[in-house]
């Protein structure tokens, strides 16, 4: 935190004259954060950090002041520090704000889930194309490649056999096909270059210190090897705290009678290992973050591209549904009780994984156009 914006200052700030110190500065939008948590800011900053622009960013700042405060907290304890009281109390409420802000993003990332669910998935018509297709999938097939030849596109759409092991693996594949645009810098292509140890001391400097952040690690095609140096960093510094492997800022509490019991040297080991520990969390979550947005963006980039096959599709299963509408009728009807009243948009609530649309009913009719008894689902 720059000895010139004071957190009092901070408080007196709108988000006017904060927002080019949060983009370049870490440590502000860190110290922002709990001034937020912790008392008054002005209207203009909490709302900000509440804006789909910076919650994601806000959240990552509160957790990294989180586990610092955690440390703060321990080294004071152990030194007998007079601001102990002061430092728990802001402890305290720096983490009630982390749980508020981690229930408002599991509710904006439900609404993106929902929002980056197929179209055809949410709506019975849809649905029920689908369904229909499998069940008819030579004539579906014959009908599709006709509809995508009369159009003049290729037989496949760009990613038709493209099948990934994880995420990273289609990330990286994004940015080779350049669905991803993103420049790969030279400072990029030596990081990518270095032998697995030597990355991972970089990574150890960037979680150590706020002012050695590699913002190239934060590249898409560095975050397999970001991801897998900070689970080694943490797998062997947990081991040497006597912690459990985990990405946590909350670490059981220390035993301060036996860390004073302890050689001076021996007992700052182990609270500055914490503080590392921590360090890493957050880094992880940041990391994690950066995942979240990057697979995001190759979905809607891919959907982007992939559309003229699929509205050839699309076109193509109306046509089959032409040539069985009882079929179709017989479907649409099945999917009624679970529609919004009126349309034909399938309730969110009902086509969660494991609800009853898709692991009751979607089987249910495919089994009954099997079987043949799929007029019965017509009232």
């Amino acid at each position: 935190m720059p000895s010139y914006l004071p957190m009092r200052q901070i408080r007196s700030m709108a988000y006017a004259e904060l927002e080019r110190w949060w983009e370049v500065d870490f440590d502000v939008l860190s110290s922002t954060a709990v001034a937020e948590a912790t008392g008054p800011v002005m209207p203009s900053v909490t709302e900000a950090l509440r804006s789909d622009d910076w919650i994601e960013q806000w959240a990552d700042a509160l957790y990294a002041a989180s586990g610092e405060l955690k440390s703060s907290a321990e080294r004071m304890e152990y030194t007998r520090d007079r601001r102990l009281p002061d430092t728990q109390r802001r402890s305290g409420l720096v983490v009630q704000r982390v749980g508020h802000v981690n229930r408002l993003l599991r509710d904006r990332r439900r609404k993106q889930g929902w929002d980056m669910v197929a179209d055809h998935r949410k709506d019975a018509r849809g649905a029920s194309l689908s369904i229909l297709a499998r069940h008819h999938i030579e004539e579906s097939r014959q009908l599709a490649d006709a509809e995508i030849a009369r159009r003049g596109l290729a037989p496949h759409h760009p990613f038709w056999d493209a099948h990934y092991e994880t995420k990273f693996d289609a990330i990286e594949d994004a940015v080779h096909r350049e669905v991803l645009k993103t420049p790969v810098t030279p400072q990029v292509e030596s990081l990518l270059r270095m032998p697995p140890h030597v990355l991972t001391n970089r990574v150890a400097l960037d979680a150590t210190r706020q002012e050695e952040r590699c913002a190239e690690l934060r590249h898409p095609l560095l975050l397999r090897g970001w991801a897998n140096a900070l689970q080694h960093l943490r797998d062997r510094h947990c081991e040497l705290a006597g912690l459990e492997p985990a990405f946590t800022v909350g670490l059981p509490s220390l035993n301060m009678r036996q860390l004073r019991a302890m050689d001076t040297e021996d007992a700052w080991t182990i609270i500055n290992r914490r503080r590392f520990v921590r360090a890493l969390a957050q880094r992880y979550r940041e990391c994690e973050m950066h995942i979240r947005e990057i697979t995001r963006a190759v979905s809607v980039r891919r959907e982007e591209l992939e559309e003229p096959w699929r509205d050839a599709v699309g076109a193509s299963r109306e046509e089959l549904a032409r040539r069985h509408p009882e079929q179709m009728a017989a479907l649409l009807a099945a999917f009624e009780p679970f529609c919004v009243p009126g349309s034909t948009q399938i309730r969110e609530d009902f086509l969660r994984k494991g609800g009853p649309v898709t692991g009751q009913l979607v089987p249910t009719l495919k089994q009954a156009l099997a079987d043949g008894t799929w007029r019965n689902l017509v009232p």
